[in-house]
This record gives C-alpha cells, structure tokens and sequence, in this order.
C-alpha cells in the first residue's frame, strides 16, 4: 500500500506539469529555414532528429538523411558520424533493424575514429538496443554499460540515466530477475533526482515489466500507469504506447474488459502515429481478445482482421528480400526447361545422323589420308620453326631481364639513396654535436616519412623482384571476409590518412566475400588505399565500396584526389611504360605498388581496371571470384 501512495503521488506532481508551449521540435524547424546550409545547418537537423526520434520515426528519418546528405556535400565529418546515428535509431524504432544495425556500426566507425566520445555513446545504445532487439542479451547489456561509462566519464548524468534505462530492460528480457530489479530502481531513483520524464516514463514501465512477469498485477498496474502519466509530459509517443498496451494486458489479467478496451483503443491510435506496424498488430490482437470477452463479435472480428492485413503487410516486407532470390530459382528452372527441350530436339537429329554415318566414315577416310600428307610436310618445317621461337623467347627474355635490372638499379640508385643519404647526414651532424634540439625536431618528421617510404619501397621491390623470377606461386585461395581485410587496412593507415586530414570510409557490407589469397588481397588493397592516400588532396575522402553480379565479387577504391589523364590510365600496369610521380604532398615511390596489384589479382583469377579524370579523382576497381575458380 505505501509503495501505491508514493506513486499516486507521483502521478498528481507530474500531471501538473504544463505542455502549453510550443514543442522544441518545432522552434527548431523553424530555425533550420532561416540559416545557410553550413555545419550549424546539419547540427540542427540533427537535433530536430533527435527530439523527434521518440515521437515519430519517419519525420525524424526524413531530418536524420537531410542531415546526413548535407553533411556529405560539405564534408562535415562529425555531423555526418551524428546524422548515421539518428539514421540508426530511427530504422531502430521502426523495426528494421538490419539496416539500423548498419547505420549504427557505421557511425560507431567515424565516431570512434574522431573520438566523439559523446557520438560514440549514443553509438554503443544503438548498437547494443539492436541486439536487445535480436534477443541477444548479454551483448547488449555490454553496449549499455560501454555507453554508461562514456557518460559518467563525461559527467552526463542524463546518459547514464538512459543507460540504466537500458541495462535494466536487456536484464528483463533476457529473464536476469535480480539484476532487472537492481538496475530498474537505480534507474528510477537516478531518474527522479534528474526530473527528467522521459527516463523517469522509462524505468517506471521496466519495473512494471518485472512486476507482471512474476505475476504482481496490481503492482505492475501503479508502475504502469505512472509510466503513462511521465510519458505524456515528456510527449514520447513511443513510451505512451507501450505504457498503453502493457495497461490493456495488465487489465485482461484481471478479467477487467472494458478497461482493457479504453487503453487498447488509445494505444493503437498512438502505433499509428508512430508508424509502428509491429506493435500495431499485437495491439489489434489483444483488443479482439477483449471484444470477445464481453460479446462484442463484431469489434472482435474486425480487430483480428486488422491484426491479419498488418501480419500480412509485414510478412510481405520480410518477403521483398526473399523475392530476388525466387526470381533467380525460376529463372533457373525456366533455362533447365529450355535445355530439357534441346535435348529432346538432339535425341531426333541424332536418328538422322545414323543414316549419315556411312557418308562421314568415307569422308574421314579421305580426310585422314590428306592429313597424313600435310604431316609429313608440316614435320620438316617443325625444327625450323621451334628453333625461330626459341630465339625469339629468349630475346625477349634477356630485354626483360635487363629492363628489370635497370628499374632496379634506378630505385637503389635514387628512391633508396636520398632517404638513407639523408639520414646519414643527420647521423653525422649529430655525431659532430652540431645539431641542435630544436633543428632535430624540424627534420626528424621528414625522416619519418622518407624512412616509412623506404620500407614500403623495400617491402614492394622484394615481392615485384620475386615475382619476375618465380612468377606469383603458392597461392593459398580460401573464402575470406572482405569487410575485414578493408577494416583491418583503413587502421592501419588511419595515422597516414590523418596527417592529410583525409576521411577512408568503409561502405563494405560485413557479410561480402571473396574466394582468393587473404595475404594478397591485402597487399592488393593497402597498394590501393597507399596510392588514393597519395594523390589525395589534404581534407578528402576515401571510399572502399563493395558490389557484386553472379559470380564475381568488385571493390571499388574511390577518391577525389587529382585523377589522371587518359594518357596516363593508358600506362598503368605494364612494366615497359610504368611510371611514378609525387604526391599532392610530395610523397614519393617506386611506382611498383600497381604492378604488385595486376599481378596478385590476376593470380586469383582477378581483374583490375581504373576510371580517372583530371580534377575528379580515380576509381580502381578490383574483381575477385565469389566462390572456388574453376
């Protein structure tokens, strides 16, 4: 009874709060059409997101892709990071949570990458509500605590009320009682200090959740209903919702109908706005339980008929993705029928060609003894041919054996001369004492650069150089994760891209694959990345893309550096006209990492082609099989 007076009390306090003023979604819609399309721009979409992302999900995705457009056509990489978060949750709240999942692991990426602890808090609550979403519980509740230490860290009180929100409701779901409970009260009473509704709606309903699990209905009503009550003064219409629903089963448990039928009805007027079909169909399948229990058949017959047309328009959704690949089988079938067909249509000629056989045997008679002839002819001229080839190969050889040595020569005699040259100059000059601090500090970042080239170089000329002897051998094929090997590469080079301000974003899909070397997929793909790095101007961006068509998997490497002309494209991978220039800050090379990459990708069955404009940047695309090459 006592706990019932408190929240009683609770609900008279918040009931009197006002909502007479002017929502802040809509003072900052009104904003965002009086200011330039800067970075302030993209902040305030973000915000509008924001506010709006409890209250309506599709006007909040809307502002979250304006967001995130604009962010990209001015290259506002943390409003971008913000904009993929809002994005997230939205796809979040509106059940598709594959392409929230996607969002989310994206914006974790940049946000990480930028150290937007703030950003990146709100990353780990996506993440981890997408796997409480899965029924994946005890990742979840890692996220949430991820996300809770980031906001105690920063002093966010707000954050780790949410996070306790949320580590509380993984703990329920996953059937973890004592925690639930723990985490739910510290969330209520962290909550009420902060006055915060929403998170106070939050952990009221979670509680109350508990409560009707272990079958304390009355209970669960009071939380309930305070719940509703925080709900409507923070005008979440998601947490309205659900409050309502869960009142209308709470009240089916007591038999008590018509109160069922009141919250019942409200909430599914509250779905509707949310655009939250899911939860529309379960609520509609509840209130046709409640119309039958009272005899109105006729309400009933409809709720469930409502509940069957939303079961069924979300079985079409789930089935748009499984289309495709019905479409592929029938097309499949379609061609065996067609080759069935043929084959009937072979089974007649061939009794035609019976009666031809006699004619054939002659004629190959004929043939046989004419080719006898043009043997004998052919033989002598044998030798005399062999021996031309033979000439012929070995002249090419001993021209690529010296074009080889003199490339050689050509980088140990200038890109590996300078950068040693330098640094034993520096030697010296430190030896003597003549160096100051003050002069070392200046040259030693140069030498840093000149070093790191001359290991790449190193690393590139013993591969190349291997290669010309041997020819690409031992290649150790298997199915590997191109999404990983990207990853694996955009952090390694995240300290070179950093130096030129420059973005590498990884728009690979987690699930792609490819059938190849995993060692040389990774050269292949440092190469690449190593190159756009290069001729990138300071403050652009990188993007590895990934595409695929029956049997072939594409990675595109896209930058929008200085490009080339097609003069230039026309002298790529070939060893006779290859050349090197600097790069936009005079990086300098040895000009073998593309001739690495046409070798390793055409040893895996692979392609390599460009497409570049000077001014617009390069796209180098790499085509890799999708399964065992035969």
């Amino acid at each position: 009874m006592m706990i019932r007076s408190i929240l009683l009390l609770f609900l008279l306090w918040v009931s009197g709060i006002t909502n007479a003023q002017t929502t802040k979604a809509d003072s900052l819609i009104r904003i965002s059409k009086t200011i330039g399309q800067d970075s302030n721009y993209v902040s305030v979409l973000n915000q509008i997101a924001e506010e709006l992302s409890d209250k309506d999900a599709d006007q909040s995705l809307d502002f979250a892709i304006k967001a995130q457009l604009q962010a990209i056509k001015i290259k506002d990489v943390p409003g971008l990071g913000k904009a993929l978060n809002n994005i997230g949750w939205a796809y979040y709240r509106k059940g598709d949570y594959s392409k929230g999942f996607d969002y989310a692991l994206r914006a974790l990426r940049i946000n990480d990458s930028l150290q937007l602890l703030s950003q990146l808090a709100i990353s780990y609550r996506n993440v981890g509500a997408i796997y409480n979403s899965q029924a994946k519980y005890r990742e979840s509740m890692d996220y949430f605590h991820k996300e809770m230490s980031i906001h105690a860290k920063l002093n966010n009180l707000l954050g780790v009320g949410r996070s306790l929100n949320n580590i509380a409701f993984s703990a329920h779901r996953g059937k973890f009682k004592d925690s639930a409970i723990i985490f739910g009260h510290t969330a209520l009473e962290h909550n009420s200090k902060l006055g915060d509704q929403y998170l106070i709606a939050f952990s009221l309903r979670t509680l109350g959740d508990v409560y009707f699990e272990e079958g304390s209905i009355d209970r669960s009503i009071d939380y309930f209903l305070a719940s509703l009550t925080a709900a409507r003064a923070a005008k979440s219409n998601f947490i309205i919702e659900t409050s309502l629903y869960r009142l209308g089963k709470a009240y089916q448990q007591k038999k008590q109908w018509k109160e069922s039928i009141n919250y019942l009805q409200e909430a599914v007027a509250v779905s509707k706005i949310l655009g939250a079909k899911s939860e529309q169909a379960t609520i509609q399948k509840l209130l046709a339980f409640s119309y039958a229990q009272i005899g109105d058949y006729k309400k009933a017959y409809e709720s469930q008929a409502i509940h069957v047309a939303l079961n069924d328009t979300l079985f079409e959704e789930r089935s748009r993705a499984r289309f495709a690949q019905m479409q592929v089988a029938f097309e499949t079938e379609k061609k065996q029928a067609e080759i069935n067909l043929l084959k009937k249509e072979d089974e007649a000629q061939k009794e035609k060609i019976k009666d031809q056989r006699l004619y054939t045997f002659l004629l190959l008679v004929v043939v046989a003894l004419v080719m006898a002839l043009w043997l004998v002819s052919w033989r002598r001229n044998q030798f005399k041919q062999l021996a031309n080839k033979q000439l012929r190969l070995q002249k090419a050889a001993l021209e690529q054996a010296s074009f080889q040595k003199d490339k050689i020569f050509s980088i140990l005699s200038h890109d590996l001369r300078m950068p040693i040259s330098s640094l034993s100059g520096v030697l010296q000059l430190v030896d003597k004492q003549s160096l100051s601090e003050e002069a070392f500090t200046k040259i030693k970042h140069a030498l840093g650069k000149q070093i790191t080239s001359l290991n790449t170089t190193l690393d590139n000329l013993l591969l190349w150089s291997r290669n010309q002897m041997e020819g690409v051998t031992d290649v150790q094929a298997s199915e590997c994760s191109l999404y990983e090997i990207v990853e694996n590469n955009c952090h390694l080079l995240t300290s070179a891209a950093n130096q030129k301000k420059i973005l590498i974003h990884n728009d690979v899909s987690i699930t792609a694959k490819a059938y190849a070397d995993v060692h040389h997929v990774d050269i292949i793909l440092r190469n690449l990345l190593l190159n756009a790095l290069k001729f990138t101007e300071e403050g652009g961006i990188i993007t590895v893309q990934y595409r695929e068509d029956e049997h072939m998997a594409i990675l595109d490497i896209i930058d929008n550096g200085i490009g080339m002309t097609k003069e230039q494209i026309g002298k790529l991978f070939k060893v006779n006209t290859h050349f090197t220039t600097t790069g936009t800050k005079n990086e300098k090379g040895a000009g073998l990492g593309l001739l690495l990459c046409k070798e390793f990708v055409e040893a895996n069955h692979g392609t390599v082609s460009v497409k570049s404009e000077p001014g617009n940047g390069s796209q180098f695309s790499v085509t890799l099989p999708k399964s065992k090459y035969v």
